[in-house]
């Protein structure tokens, strides 16, 4: 066959031969000549001398005999498997049959070579080189990957802290400034922006205080809004039940979502209630390639829809829709139904397991 020649700037391959046949060590010397590449081979007989090797240095390459007088090949596969299983290991062997191959195959070893066909073992030996070469490639992707993972991890939640704390900032400044301005005409617009910013708060937490960063659950956040909205309303009269179906929207869609759920549920605790007690009943369930969020109790009179539909903030809320393609409805018809905005997006998924009350 013809020898492989070795590129100019090959380095030496460092080879260890467990064999404690001296004759069998040089024909196979010889026959590693045949890769072309240049080697050195380091022969141990006894487990001590075997164990320390693999323990202590860093190898290219192990050959084993498979039968030896006080040690046996699968216990030095074992314990290369144990100390450098990354390093490929060939049985050179006169007594492994084809069971015990396999088996050797099944425990890590990465081929076998019987003595009398040494002329193969070139071949093989090139083979296991090349594996090994490839799988320390992948290692070192694999841990390249890992390590941006990493630091875009770092990177996000660095990102997030610097998020949350600003909005923290400015919701705990626009609470300074209403109490400045007391009565005034500017503590609506204040109060409106102060619950829209809490909003976005909120969701910016759901988002990144879960597992996933790309999806956040409508029905939890409205949830979690709507309570808070009530605590804010000063009206302990109202009495707030759910009817919730998890409906995951994914994260380019959460801040328009927010705000379109915050709009509602605000309009309603502050125009559809102005002279009773009452239950605000909000749903939240999947559509088939979206949700719906509907507000309802047991009957709004003709003048609490009219108050609630002409008291939402027109403007945003009609950009709000415009944006994310949704539908808003205040069913005249439907008595006990306040309003019901429809949210009809491809890139919402959903899921249909379990519901929330």
């Amino acid at each position: 066959m013809n020898a492989v020649q070795p590129a100019p700037d090959a380095r030496t391959l460092r080879i260890l031969f467990l064999e404690d046949s001296a004759l069998d060590a040089e024909l196979v010397e010889e026959h590693l000549h045949g890769t072309g590449l240049p080697f050195a081979l380091e022969r141990v007989v006894s487990r001590e001398d075997y164990l320390a090797a693999v323990r202590g240095e860093e190898y290219d390459l192990i050959l084993a005999d498979f039968a030896l007088p006080a040690f046996d090949g699968m216990t030095a596969l074992a314990l290369a498997q144990e100390h450098c299983a990354h390093v490929p290991f060939v049985f050179v062997s006169a007594t492994l049959g084809e069971e015990v191959a396999v088996e050797a195959l099944k425990r890590g070893a990465t081929d076998y070579v019987l003595k009398q066909r040494l002329e193969r073992l070139p071949g093989t030996v090139l083979r296991a080189l090349a594996e090994a070469a490839e799988r320390a490639e992948r290692r070192r992707a694999e841990e390249a990957m890992h390590r941006l993972i990493d630091e875009k991890t770092a990177l996000l939640h660095e990102l997030d802290h610097r998020v949350k704390n600003n909005l923290q900032t400015l919701l705990a400044l626009i609470a300074l400034e209403i109490r400045r301005c007391g009565s005034t005409d500017a503590r609506p617009p204040l109060e409106r922006l102060r619950r829209r910013l809490s909003a976005l708060a909120t969701v910016h937490r759901q988002l990144h205080g879960g597992e996933r960063v790309d999806r956040f659950d409508a029905a939890q956040f409205a949830r979690e809004l709507t309570a808070d909205l009530s605590a804010a309303s000063g009206r302990p009269d109202i009495r707030t039940e759910y009817e919730l179906q998890p409906v995951f929207v994914s994260a380019q869609k959460a801040a328009p979502v927010a705000l379109v759920m915050s709009e509602l549920v605000s309009n309603a605790l502050t125009h559809a209630y102005q002279r009773r007690q009452g239950k605000l009943r909000l749903e939240v369930h999947p559509l088939e390639e979206g949700c719906v969020l509907q507000i309802s109790d047991d009957e709004f009179t003709a003048a609490e829809k009219k108050a609630a539909r002409e008291g939402t903030t027109g403007d945003i809320l009609t950009s709000l829709a415009r944006q994310l393609g949704a539908t808003i409805e205040w069913p005249a018809e439907e008595r006990s139904v306040l309003v019901r905005a429809a949210f009809p997006t491809g890139e919402t998924t959903r899921s249909r397991e379990g519901a929330g009350g």
